[in-house]
């Protein structure tokens, strides 16, 4: 079977993966600060407009000043209701509440598309800012999520004089606690860890791309070790030092290494060769370099606390090798279950397909992200 007749076998694969985001690791605008001081904590936090209900009259993604006048006290009672700051005691009083709309930086006359919320919660006890220990029992909550994928995390500093902490809120986890102990990080970056690799699809295709390569399963875990080892290596390089490396060429290594690794396995398989396991441990281990380098390269949109750098580390990279242990198993039963029902040459065949599918996929986000 030539290469076309494999490109149209895996074409099949294409059209949900053509859904997923081109870019795995962006930036997110909206970001905030909490500070503890005395007796309240004073937040200021750029929210999306998309992230209130009922205020967006005409659906344009954006607020006109009738809008803003408009529904003023709705705007108000949302940001009450839904950016909470809770304690043993229940939720905090939120006071204060000043809203500054934000038009584009490039367009100050258009509609708003960002609104700065600055508030103040009323703490219990007094916090002492010369304090060498951290508050406890403190946990920040939020549902004020915009509707677009790059609106979906919200990024706080949160200080208590010299103690900082980097946190960022998403839909699944939109409550987490200040100066968290060292085994909450742990366990939370572990949640994290199992979460990137269950929504990155170009990690997943990745390792779908490994996967197909075939081994024995002690092959196969070793496969899936040196690609967290490698995602480890540069992932801890960006929490110790700073990354000369463009984002945009980052991600577009990443789709690369799709499109190398897919092709290697592919010409592989077609001649045959059955070449030492060292050299696809290699392989796996540099091409999970590029990898790190997408999540180091933005550390803050992961969130990954440099407070707790070591069991941030620890943590994120336990999680990733139990979601790739997770997806590894359901490939092969999968893969069992098909090999029970077709013949040995139509497993031959598919694996082929979705190895081109792969490639040809990678070609398109590698494309992208250039552009």
């Amino acid at each position: 079977m030539n290469f076309m007749a494999h490109v149209r076998l895996g074409l099949v694969m294409l059209w949900w993966l053509w859904a997923a985001s081109a870019q795995a690791h962006l930036m997110v605008a909206q970001k905030g600060t909490l500070n503890l001081q005395g007796e309240g904590a004073y937040m200021v936090v750029s929210l999306p407009v998309s992230a209130f209900q009922g205020v967006d009259d005409d659906g344009d993604g954006a607020w006109s000043v009738q809008e803003l006048d408009l529904h003023g006290p709705q705007i108000h009672a949302q940001v009450a209701q839904q950016m909470r700051l809770r304690d043993s005691q229940g939720v905090r009083p939120i006071e204060g509440v000043t809203l500054i709309p934000t038009p584009p930086d490039d367009r100050p006359s258009d509609p708003v598309t960002q609104l700065v919320v600055m508030a103040r919660f009323k703490l219990a006890h007094p916090v002492d800012s010369h304090a060498t220990e951290t508050v406890s029992g403190l946990h920040l909550q939020t549902g004020l999520f915009g509707q677009h994928t790059a609106e979906q995390q919200l990024s706080f500093t949160v200080t208590q004089g010299a103690h900082k902490q980097l946190m960022v809120l998403t839909p699944e986890r939109a409550e987490q606690a200040l100066f968290p102990p060292a085994w909450r990080v742990v366990t939370d970056f572990v949640q994290l860890g199992v979460h990137h690799i269950a929504t990155g699809w170009d990690h997943l295709l990745f390792l779908a791309v490994v996967l197909l390569g075939g081994g024995s399963w002690r092959q196969i875990l070793g496969i899936l070790s040196a690609f967290t080892a490698g995602h480890a290596l540069t992932l801890a390089w960006g929490l110790w030092g700073d990354l000369p490396f463009s984002s945009r060429w980052v991600e577009a290594g990443i789709a690369g290494s799709i499109v190398f690794m897919a092709a290697w396995e592919a010409n592989r398989r077609h001649r045959q060769k059955q070449l030492p396991l060292r050299w696809r441990l290699l392989l796996v281990w540099v091409c999970a370099m590029v990898h790190g380098l997408g999540l180091a390269s933005n550390l803050l949109a992961l969130g990954l606390d440099p407070a707790h750098r070591l069991w941030s580390l620890l943590g994120f990279n336990l999680g990733v090798e139990l979601g790739q242990c997770a997806v590894a198993l359901a490939a092969a039963g999968l893969w069992v279950a098909l090999s029970r029902r077709i013949s040995a040459n139509a497993m031959a065949r598919l694996r082929s397909g979705c190895l081109a599918a792969a490639m040809f996929m990678g070609l398109v986000w590698m494309i992208e992200r250039l552009l």
